[in-house]
């Protein structure tokens, strides 16, 4: 019953993610790219893919979504013509903040009642659950399954 738990909490996290990205001219599939970038702007297509851990051709679609969508400009790489760097645009960095209060109360809201050791705790069991899950999907994972 811990996986359908987990994932029906996913489900109800990336709702309420949905919605107020929306609001704010984003959508959930970008998060990890606008936070990639707020980290570090002007990455790679490549270097993105490997930050936010998607396949090379997902992240193609995304940032041509968000280009479309206004939130980044793409301009060739002056050291290698072959690659374009990826920059946030004026509308994605005035998010930003909004972006970030969102997370910020999103978390609060779902981590309500929890003490501050139980959000603590909970943070490490779910980082182990993740760390087992990526075992289980990698390619090495599956051979030994």
């Amino acid at each position: 019953m811990v996986c359908y738990t987990v994932n029906h909490a996913a489900r109800l996290l990336g709702q309420a993610i949905t919605h107020r990205l929306a609001a704010l001219g984003a959508s959930p599939g970008q998060l990890p790219t606008l936070l990639a970038l707020y980290g570090r702007d002007g990455l790679t297509q490549s270097e993105l893919a490997r930050h936010t851990g998607v396949e090379q051709p997902t992240m193609a679609l995304n940032l041509k979504r968000m280009e479309r969508d206004g939130l980044i400009t793409r301009s060739p790489d002056p050291t290698d013509a072959r690659r374009a760097l990826v920059h946030l645009t004026d509308r994605a960095k005035a998010v930003r903040t909004d972006i970030q209060a969102l997370r910020a109360g999103i978390d609060t809201q779902a981590l309500a009642g929890f003490s501050p050791e139980e959000h603590a705790q909970l943070r490490a069991l779910l980082d182990r659950l993740v760390n087992n899950l990526h075992t289980l999907t990698s390619p090495a994972g599956k051979d030994s399954a």
